[in-house]
């Protein structure tokens, strides 16, 4: 085995083991440990030999949920324990920690997920070098099919600059657009997520479980490269849920980030995107428009997510006709970066806005590239606020996104090898 292999998972080990010290005072009998194989998760010929790490879940309760976003339905009985925002709290242990709330939609068990962070930097290694973060283009066909475009609709009402600039999108069965689909959806409720991996959904937090009403949503397939009534790969339910435990404790939007993972492989026929955390300028680089020039791209980051047809800022012509809900829409300009903002637990700025047309609905979509470092496809934003709704034609950058950083990386790379 290579020094530095032998190193990295030294340091994964060793991480581990300073997590786990803090329960040996007492055993918890809501607390188990998962035995994550790493040979098995990353392949031989990333981790050569036999190791493995135990982690940290500790059971909370049943869930608190909601048959979909317009109803609030439960799913428990009075005498089941639930946890609420101030429990939770409560529950979280002081330490350099990553930690998430796990639901399986199927039993309804919900659960404090942990890991050390060094631990978790370790398996990002691990992930990054098994090529979790490229993205795959998958065996379904590649038709050539008509990218008309509607033209945009002449009107007051947009998300930025006074006037909205997207265009319903005909292409949603041609990679990487087939990996994007919907989660859920109605005219006033629903949406969007975006495939990395196989059967795993990059989304934001927000689609999955509602801080207001204290509810996860379980009722809400996702329907990659949807168009209109007709979901060509399929309606996929979800096993699990994962948000950043200071989603349901704080609401705050810097842990706007969560991931849907599927029942079923949809991945395997649509393929999926790769993503990356870069730095700002890296970023810039890709999104802003500038000279080209060695090391220049410009203009070349997107966003395309499923709008809900009947809110006020919807494109007009689904606002007009209700039978487009259900359709892709994308700004016909790229999106440029206004601002980098809020610090998150990884000490990156988790969170940028662009100008990028958007509404209710594009919730949990990408902001993504097709050209990375050529040609990749790679996620680096996840859609999750707007500052306003009709704006005026000064206001630019309007749309908040919540950054692709180490942290996310950290939970991608961790469910991505626990639940392939």
């Amino acid at each position: 085995m290579k020094l530095k292999q032998l190193n990295l998972l030294a340091g994964i080990l060793a991480g581990l083991s300073l997590g786990m010290s803090a329960d040996a005072a007492g055993i918890d009998p809501e607390v188990s440990y998962r035995a994550l194989d790493l040979q098995q998760a990353f392949g031989e010929q990333v981790v050569p030999q036999k190791a493995s790490i135990q982690v940290r879940w500790q059971y909370l309760g049943k869930a608190f949920v909601a048959a979909d976003q317009s109803a609030g339905s439960q799913i428990e009985s009075e005498s089941d324990k639930r946890v609420d925002a101030d429990d939770l709290a409560a529950k979280l242990r002081p330490g350099d920690l990553r930690q998430w709330v796990a639901v399986n939609l199927e039993s309804g068990d919900e659960y404090l997920v942990e890991l050390p962070v060094e631990t978790a930097k370790g398996l990002r290694q691990l992930a990054t070098q098994a090529g979790f973060s490229a993205g795959s283009e998958g065996p379904a066909s590649e038709q050539d099919e008509l990218i008309a475009q509607m033209d945009a609709q002449d009107e007051s009402k947009g998300i930025s600059n006074g006037s909205d600039t997207r265009t319903r999108r005909f292409n949603n069965t041609t990679y990487p657009y087939r990996a994007m689909g919907q989660i859920g959806g109605g005219l006033d409720w629903g949406c969007s997520g975006t495939l990395v991996g196989r059967r795993h959904v990059l989304t934001a937090a927000h689609c999955l479980y509602n801080t207001s009403s204290n509810q996860w949503t379980i009722s809400s397939p996702f329907r990659p490269g949807r168009e209109g009534n007709s979901a060509p790969y399929g309606a996929h339910n979800g096993s699990w849920y994962f948000t950043p435990a200071a989603w349901r404790s704080t609401g705050d939007f810097k842990y706007d980030y969560g991931m849907m993972v599927l029942s079923t492989a949809a991945g395997n026929q649509t393929g999926w995107l790769g993503y990356a955390a870069n730095s700002q300028s890296t970023l810039r680089d890709y999104c802003d428009k500038v000279p080209f020039g060695p090391g220049y791209l410009g203009g070349q980051c997107y966003n395309r997510g499923y709008p809900a047809c009947s809110f006020v800022e919807a494109p007009m012509e689904c606002r007009l006709n209700n039978n487009l809900q259900g359709w892709a829409y994308q700004d016909q300009s790229p999106c440029e970066i206004g601002s980098f903002y809020t610090t998150g637990a990884d000490g990156w700025a988790s969170r940028f806005n662009t100008n990028c047309d958007m509404s209710r609905g594009h919730s949990g979509s990408a902001v993504f590239t097709d050209a990375y470092n050529g040609s990749g496809k790679v996620v680096f934003g996840v859609v999750s606020t707007q500052s306003c709704t009709v704006c005026s034609a000064g206001s630019s950058f309007v749309n908040g996104i919540r950054r692709v950083t180490p942290e996310v990386l950290d939970m991608i790379s961790y469910f991505k090898a626990e639940m392939p």
